[in-house]
């Protein structure tokens, strides 16, 4: 149930802004511990480009996009971090 109140809170909320995109998942797991370590609340939308059933999900031919989203009060801070 929570997990539900989390997706109707992500795409009701106007309150977000994107603020980083990568297709790597090295880069991905890099800018999800910077944040997560300046205490920056964030969500991840991943968009699959795999065409077919079964494609590895983390391969290295970017079918996987990685969309970090944080509040827009935050985006300084999460910018501030990000490129430290």
């Amino acid at each position: 149930m929570d997990g539900l109140i989390h997706v109707i809170d992500y795409l009701f909320s106007n309150k977000k802004t994107l603020i980083y995109t990568t297709f790597i998942q090295v880069e991905y797991d890099k800018v999800a511990s910077k944040l997560s370590a300046e205490g920056v609340a964030h969500r991840v939308a991943t968009v699959s480009n795999t065409s077919s059933v079964g494609s590895p999900v983390f391969n290295h031919d970017y079918s996987v996009e990685f969309k970090f989203h944080v509040r827009k009060v935050d985006r300084h801070r999460a910018q501030e971090a990000i490129h430290s």
